[in-house]
């Protein structure tokens, strides 16, 4: 007996270093961005104690953080290989998980609280894992696949459009393209397969976002620089709002169409404040995501602000990063945060276009979301299943105006050398 005892607490300590090491394996730094708002969208950064806020296109998304769409907003979210999660209907999310494994594959996990949420995730490693969780269910995309999640406090209806889906519990459900999965029942124990996929007003939405993608991507054409795969995204992008041209001494760079001598890539924007980074840039213009997260600008006596992309895949910029500069530029100061003192969530530096009012007017925080009815719980989910609605408490504020602002731009990790980046740990 006690020889067993030895063997079995033997097996316990090297199954919980194998289980360290692999989480020492993995990265929590990933490049992922929210690329599109129409109307109002709110996040929360999972801080302690942090409140939801009006969002900013273009801001970096990160590990815990909650995405919201009240009163008819939408939004999107895009990921390094170009997948989207598209938001309707008063959806509410969170990117539990997301990190990089040491073999390369990504890590995510993705929570509805509730509303309408489209994840198009068309191309997947084999080292990819991709898990949507929904009511208690968690939903492994095990290929490249497009699913549609409804949900609410009556039904969750999933429905994949493309590849395979299944539920690793007793259940043993999988969905297969064209198939539909309907939970219903007090504890959501009824459950109903059709080989139909009912329509929703808001698929043709989904479907015309499609669209405007793939008329910047078809861009890239029109520049003379063929990009690596992983640059795909952010660079077609930028060429639908401005010119890649060769420099002598700098190689390949980039200008915003309009822009004239007395501009300068960081006279309008904002700090965002995460918890773990501390503040990081912001910018809204429809182009502003790869040109502040990846790469430097320089001052051109010729031309004026470029961005050099640079070359490297492994790192991102927090703050502003140049080099050459004209006399008298001065760049931004990161604000302080932290030091027992509570951070603005957001900071405006001059005048941003394309934000929500109420961030201009120094009103940025919406407060936490009322309680309310959470969606349907499966009645599979046990003691320890991670709860699905989002931080509560407090009355929600009446919204502001809302305002209707997108852009466009994927998430390939490039890097310049620069103060202030965020690499892999």
């Amino acid at each position: 007996m006690p020889t067993r005892r030895i063997a079995a607490s033997m097996i316990a300590l090297a199954c919980s270093v194998f289980l360290s090491l692999f989480a020492m394996a993995e990265s929590h730094v990933r490049i992922v961005h929210l690329s599109y708002i129409d109307g109002d969208a709110q996040v929360n950064t999972g801080g302690q104690g942090s409140q939801f806020t009006h969002a900013v296109l273009n801001m970096p998304v990160t590990e815990g953080m909650w995405l919201y769409t009240p009163n008819g907003g939408r939004a999107e979210v895009r990921f390094e290989n170009g997948s989207t999660v598209r938001m309707a209907n008063d959806a509410e999310i969170q990117f539990s998980k997301l990190a990089l494994a040491d073999s390369g594959g990504k890590l995510e996990t993705i929570t509805v609280d509730h509303g309408i949420a489209y994840f198009n995730f068309d191309k997947l490693d084999r080292n990819d894992h991709v898990v949507i969780s929904v009511g208690g269910k968690d939903f492994t995309l095990t290929k490249g696949s497009r699913i549609r999640v409804e949900a609410d406090k009556k039904k969750i209806n999933i429905a994949l459009y493309k590849g395979e889906a299944s539920i690793a519990d007793a259940s043993n459900v999988s969905l297969k393209a064209g198939e539909s999965l309907r939970l219903s029942g007090e504890n959501g124990d009824k459950a109903t397969m059709s080989n139909e996929i009912s329509k929703l007003d808001t698929d043709k939405w989904n479907k015309e976002r499609d669209g405007d993608v793939e008329a910047v991507l078809a861009r890239n054409n029109r520049t003379s620089q063929q990009w690596p795969d992983t640059y795909t995204y952010e660079m077609s992008s930028l060429g639908a709002y401005g010119n890649f041209f060769d420099v002598p001494g700098y190689g390949m760079m980039w200008q915003p169409f309009g822009m004239g001598m007395g501009w300068n890539p960081y006279m309008n924007g904002l700090w965002g404040y995460y918890p773990g980074f501390g503040y990081t840039w912001i910018s809204s213009a429809p182009w502003g995501w790869a040109p502040y997260r990846y790469g430097s600008w320089q001052y051109l006596p010729a031309y004026g602000w470029a961005w050099a992309p640079g070359t490297s895949f492994t790192a991102w910029n927090i703050g502003p990063t140049f080099g050459a500069v004209p006399n008298g530029f001065r760049s931004p100061v990161q604000p302080v945060g932290g030091r027992g003192i509570k951070p603005a969530q957001l900071v405006v530096v001059g005048h941003p276009t394309d934000v929500h009012p109420a961030i201009l007017a120094g009103k940025a925080e919406v407060g936490a979301h009322p309680q309310k009815s959470p969606v349907l719980r499966a009645s599979s989910m046990g003691p320890n299943a991670r709860p699905t609605s989002g931080p509560r408490g407090g009355e929600r504020p009446r919204p502001e105006p809302t305002m209707t602002h997108s852009g466009f731009g994927g998430s390939a990790p490039m890097s310049g050398g620069s103060p202030g980046t965020v690499r892999p740990k």
